[in-house]
């Protein structure tokens, strides 16, 4: 064990430098959490509720709401944190184990266990019951290492949650491999942690990549963990909270939700494992993290597909210039990429990026056009495409069950969906000379000057 020569930010920084950019609020008056979710939902910047009614702790959330919040807790722009992220994908600090650290000031074992006092909130208006949502799954598996990943937590008992295990996840994939063997799958939940760590856990990367080197690669420092106290785990040592315990190997057999998620829809009732609480340890003035749906939750996770995106046209061989996900697109499921395009380039950067996580459709254009303003990528792809030649549909792909379209109701319990993926090609049809597609321009514009005539 060691101590880290340069220590990285934790969820105190991210929060203090919000709040000296004006992006987040302290709420000192006293806050029902039940109204947590509607206040933010009203909410310019992110709050941090000092006083939520019947608890100790406080309660913050919003700070990835906005992409230019997630943006600035990374030390980054909107326009640069996505290959800033693709930079430490290529560069990951592995992290360091050290001795104790602030989340381990307060240890609550066995009948001391008691998640009411935690100000969970409740989130959507039909939720099945409050959620947690910002929690960070640590695990490993004997043959592919440790993995830290994003999942809802649906209150159930004061030492009993759901966990939501019904997508395409390393998560899920260790969790059958011990569920065989009906044994239980060791995890450790952490709440309250850096953005850095958020997002490198909203990654899908590819088995036995420890998400948390990509998080020490976005801090330039190793994140420093510390040895769980139930479960043969480690967890971020400057950490607001940590639950420590076991998936029970029950399968998908206990009802969770319903779950407003980030699909902007109020999610059906589902089946998933439990989660059975053995320890929880915090900070002796730990604040309790929550996410909101799904803002939050979109931005997360575009910026990991984003740069999924920029190394896979990376090992295309293709010239991208810009690439971004979009909130109507969640973030995820749609992609939109400016490339340089050499003949026959747009169809190979569709087969490159079609395939990346749950993407289920993906607008390739050329450099002139800005991807980020709507109504240039409509303009394009009513000017540039021909449907019978610019249109790529693959059926049969992995799906998720989020999306209603694919009607994972009518599957068997646990088993996953597969939905039609789609791209659009609309960058100037090879053959066609670029002439054909010069912009107008106002005649003199250059030469006159409006406020010269009022």
């Amino acid at each position: 064990m060691s101590i880290t020569a340069v220590r990285k930010p934790d969820l105190r920084d991210q929060i203090r430098r919000l709040e000296e950019l004006g992006e987040l609020v302290r709420v000192r008056r006293e806050v029902d959490a039940r109204h947590v979710s509607g206040l933010l939902a009203q909410a310019k910047q992110a709050l941090l509720f000092e006083r939520v009614r019947g608890f100790d702790l406080p309660l913050v959330g919003g700070l990835a709401a906005t992409r230019r919040r997630l943006a600035l807790s990374l030390g980054a722009t909107e326009e640069d944190a996505a290959r800033r992220f693709q930079q430490a994908v290529e560069r990951p600090i592995p992290p360091e184990l050290v001795a104790s650290g602030p989340v381990k000031e307060v240890k609550l074992l066995g009948d001391a266990v008691d998640l009411t006092r935690l100000p969970i909130p409740f989130l959507s208006e039909k939720d099945g019951a409050p959620y947690i949502s910002s929690g960070i799954v640590v695990a490993k598996d004997p043959e592919y290492g440790s993995n830290a990943g994003c999942y809802r937590l649906m209150y159930r008992t004061p030492r009993q949650t759901s966990i939501d295990l019904v997508s395409p996840t390393d998560l899920r994939s260790f969790y059958q491999r011990r569920l065989a063997r009906n044994e239980p799958l060791e995890i450790a939940v952490v709440i309250g942690a850096h953005a850095a760590e958020h997002v490198a856990a909203s990654y899908r990367a590819p088995a036995g990549m420890d998400e948390l080197a990509l998080a020490g690669g976005l801090h330039g420092a190793p994140v420093p963990l510390v040895r769980c106290e139930t479960v043969d785990l480690a967890v971020p040592a400057d950490a607001e909270i940590v639950l420590e315990g076991e998936i029970a190997p029950i399968g998908w057999t206990a009802d969770e939700g319903p779950f407003g998620d980030v699909t902007y829809l109020q999610c059906d009732l589902r089946w998933n494992p439990v989660f059975n609480v053995k320890a929880i340890t915090m900070r002796r003035d730990a604040i309790f993290h929550a996410t909101t749906m799904p803002l939050e939750n979109i931005w997360l996770a575009a910026l990991a597909v984003e740069a999924s995106a920029w190394q896979a046209l990376k090992v295309a061989g293709i010239d991208v210039r810009a690439i971004t996900g979009t909130p109507g697109g969640l973030g995820f499921w749609k992609l939109i990429a400016a490339i340089r395009k050499r003949e026959g380039e747009g169809k190979n950067a569709l087969l490159a990026l079609l395939p990346l996580s749950y993407v289920k459709w993906v607008v390739v254009t050329d450099d002139d056009i800005d991807i980020h303003d709507p109504d240039e990528v409509d303009w394009a792809i009513t000017m540039r495409v021909q449907a019978d030649r610019d249109v790529l549909v693959v059926p049969d792909a992995r799906g998720k069950h989020l999306d209603p379209s694919v009607r994972a109701w009518e599957l068997p319990r646990g088993q996953l969906p597969t939905t039609a993926k789609l791209g659009i090609d609309a960058t100037i049809p090879d053959g066609i000379p670029p002439s054909m597609y010069e912009r107008l321009r106002p005649a003199f514009r250059e030469q006159v000057r409006l406020e010269d005539y009022l």
